[in-house]
């Protein structure tokens, strides 16, 4: 392909091909246990396709978007979080550009898809109110297109069944954790029902994700005084599988805990939670309004399913500067459940940031010697707090990366300003000790291409 491509390079369609052929090989190097490669092969896709949409080639939004969910899916098994979630940010803003949240779209189930998937990396990397709107959404336009799925090819019918499924289940442990037993009993119901129609492939993976459902709704219908229904469910997954049984069971006991009060008080999970501990222990003060307007209650119907569509492009980078603020102040806090309030807030600033130099904000210009030195001051205080375990190791790696790209960009700035030229200077240094240069050491993300 790339002789063609070389012969003819103003050949649109022998760029597709190479685009699709990327792609295909994308998602072969995953199945072969190849992330990186995987991941180098799907930047070069999204490259190719991009270069296409400048020149003018139509539907070449909705291929760029599939490719960032499909790199946000590698990044996250690669424990980059933060990349993850910024690629997934960039899908779903893809796919609402181009209206496929409304019901009449033929993109609606491509949105669908890429929101299980969003709501996937959120719930291990971000915000788990972020994830279960995202889930909650996609469950929505699944169900929505019920009949289009059913009529669907049998290979179709079932990508989107395991889907619905997926973003079933983040919806029902969500909802379960918060303590919101009406919903998660709703939407558990969903998650069964496709539970059980995947597990007639018999699968092994199909069966577990069977019991986890069967145990999990079982034990929520207890919780909400249908015990014989509960208990039968409860059974039904025993008799698959007793040892799943137990796990499941563990697992369920760890999200009712952290939705209950105790004394042994678990990290804050959700940004609206880690905001309320950042007023209790560094005052009310400390927590303007204009951050506190920015949770949401996920049952109240909101539409905030990726960290940009918090606030306005144009004061992105105001309210990443009074986020960075308070995580540099709680990293401070002696509570050892501030760590991780401060990185939860933290990487929400980050994401404000980056969403606004993305969309190249006027602030983020012409002001970058203010905004652009936030954002580097915190994320110098958040990598080493990330460093401790092994795998906040990938994490604080993800984020040297980053830091790379804000460095570059602080440098022309750096020539004429002390301070920031002293600045520079230790982000260089933490960059160099976590990124050495070197085959396997990205030094910038999506954000700085």
């Amino acid at each position: 392909m790339y002789v063609l491509v070389g012969r003819h390079p103003d050949d649109r369609d022998t760029k597709r091909m190479l685009g699709s052929v990327l792609y295909g090989l994308g998602s072969t190097l995953v199945g072969a246990g190849q992330p990186e490669e995987s991941l180098a092969a799907l930047t070069e896709c999204a490259g190719v396709y991009e270069q296409l949409g400048e020149l003018g080639e139509p539907d070449m939004q909705p291929l760029v978007a599939d490719v960032r969910a499909r790199k946000a899916q590698v990044l996250a098994e690669l424990g980059r979080g933060v990349s993850a979630v910024i690629e997934a940010d960039q899908a779903v803003m893809a796919y609402l550009d181009l209206g496929a949240g409304s019901s009449d779209s033929p993109l609606v189930l491509d949105l669908a898809r890429v929101l299980s998937l969003n709501a996937n990396v959120l719930y291990d990397y971000g915000d788990r109110d972020l994830a279960v709107c995202s889930a909650d959404w996609a469950v929505r336009f699944y169900l929505s297109q019920a009949e289009a799925i059913n009529r669907a090819p049998l290979a179709e019918s079932f990508v989107h069944g395991r889907y619905l499924r997926g973003s079933a289940a983040i919806a029902a442990r969500v909802h379960t954790q918060q303590g919101r037993l009406d919903i998660a009993l709703a939407v558990g119901a969903t998650e069964l029902h496709s539970a059980r129609a995947m597990a007639r492939t018999n699968a092994p993976g199909d069966l577990a994700h069977l019991v986890t459902a069967l145990v999990h709704h079982g034990l929520n219908l207890r919780e909400a005084g249908r015990s014989d229904e509960g208990g039968e469910l409860i059974r039904e997954g025993r008799e698959l599988d007793p040892l799943a049984t137990a796990e499941a069971t563990r697992a369920w006991a760890s999200l009712t805990a952290q939705g209950a009060a105790s004394a042994a008080r678990p990290p804050s999970m959700s940004f609206a939670a880690a905001l309320a501990a950042a007023a209790r222990k560094l005052g009310d003060d400390r927590v303007p309004s204009v951050l506190r307007d920015l949770a949401f209650d996920p049952a109240d119907g909101a539409t905030t399913m990726v960290p940009s569509l918090r606030c306005e492009g144009q004061i992105a980078p105001a309210i990443a500067t009074l986020l960075a603020g308070l995580a540099v102040d709680l990293l401070n806090d002696p509570d050892p459940y501030s760590a991780g309030e401060a990185g939860l807030l933290g990487r929400e600033a980050h994401y404000l940031f980056a969403a606004a130099s993305r969309a190249q904000v006027l602030s983020m210009r012409f002001q970058f010697h203010d905004f652009g030195a936030t954002w580097a001051r915190m994320l110098l205080a958040l990598v080493p707090a990330f460093e401790t375990g092994p795998a906040g190791s990938v994490i604080a790696a993800d984020l040297a990366g980053w830091l790379a790209g804000v460095t570059l960009r602080l440098q022309p700035i750096a020539l004429v300003d002390q301070v920031t030229a002293r600045l520079v200077e230790e982000c260089e240094a933490l960059v160099e000790r976590l990124l050495p240069p070197g085959p396997g050491h990205a030094r910038t993300t999506s954000g700085f291409e």
